[in-house]
């Protein structure tokens, strides 16, 4: 397959952040001044669809936003990075969905979500877009959606034999019952800890947490582990992708990053643990970018891997 006819439908969120750089988090009940501050265009959904537009995959976005000045802009930025926004509904109800994001000096982040828009997103309107979802080489979603509509574009996706990547981020206990209907499942530490019982450190509890998603159904398993790397699971025990060493400042939109272009790569015919190590230098260099939108591009993914 020649990488400009990789298809790839995201069905997700669409949000307004608002990032503040300080050199801790604050504990409960504290004001702390922040040294900077800034506003970017995100939500996992967006963020996916940017990454993998920018790796050269044509993309269609459903998604939905309000009728509001926030939402105006996302559209604006998911065109200019080359997104199809044909499916992205506006709601006259609710406002766009937004994110209060705060990064210490360590590169953390800790993210609280509204999700405004992205719940008024439905079923039906996922069925409005059935057709794009039987043309894909891959569909990608996540949890920042109903749980109904992640079900039903999975459900359109396995009908038409499209291969399809669960991200269940933020964790919700709802995703349990998607996993049997997705391809790949992409949580992180915590995710899986939620999703399973079992936080991934140490033989004993990747093997267990491992064990729990199969007992749910899941296909192939990636679980995404930050600076630790990444694990994967493609029906046997679960293999290490070792990570990239590179300097974090900003760890905001690394998962995403990771789990648009993993998608595209998987689209393009590579193997799991080739499309994970490929990913994972794509948010290794997101990291290093004091930016939410930090999404490298194809070119820069190439010359970084050559560097290494």
């Amino acid at each position: 397959m020649k990488q400009s006819d990789v298809n790839v439908v995201v069905v997700g969120s669409i949000n307004y952040d608002i990032t503040s750089y300080l050199a801790e988090f604050p504990q409960a009940n504290e004001t702390l001044f922040a040294k900077d501050y800034k506003t970017a265009i995100g939500g996992k959904g967006l963020n996916q669809a940017v990454a993998a537009a920018r790796i050269g995959a044509d993309v269609k976005m459903i998604g939905c936003v309000g009728d509001d000045g926030f939402g105006e802009q996302a559209i604006a930025h998911l065109i200019a990075n080359g997104v199809d926004c044909s499916r992205v509904v506006r709601s006259k109800e609710a406002p766009t969905g937004f994110a209060a994001i705060m990064v210490n000096d360590a590169g953390d982040n800790m993210i609280s979500v509204a999700s405004g828009a992205n719940k008024a997103l439905t079923p039906k309107d996922v069925v409005a877009a059935k057709d794009s979802i039987e043309a894909a080489d891959i569909v990608i979603t996540q949890s920042e959606v109903s749980a109904d509509v992640i079900a039903k574009a999975l459900e359109i996706a396995n009908a038409s034999g499209v291969p399809t990547v669960l991200n269940p981020a933020p964790a919700d206990p709802s995703a349990i019952q998607l996993l049997k209907h997705s391809t790949y499942v992409t949580p992180n530490e915590s995710e899986t800890e939620t999703l399973t019982g079992f936080y991934p450190e140490g033989e004993l509890r990747v093997e267990d947490a491992i064990q729990k998603f199969k007992e749910y159904g899941a296909g192939t398993i990636v679980i995404t582990l930050g600076s630790r790397g990444a694990l994967i699971s493609d029906g046997g025990a679960a293999e290490t992708v070792e990570p990239f060493d590179v300097t974090s400042v900003d760890s905001t939109g690394a998962g995403d990053v990771f789990n648009g272009v993993f998608s595209v790569s998987i689209a393009r015919g590579m193997e799991p643990a080739e499309a994970v190590k490929y990913a994972s230098a794509a948010a290794a260099i997101s990291v290093t970018r004091l930016t939410a939108d930090s999404a490298p591009t194809q070119d820069e993914v190439a010359a970084f891997l050559d560097a290494q």
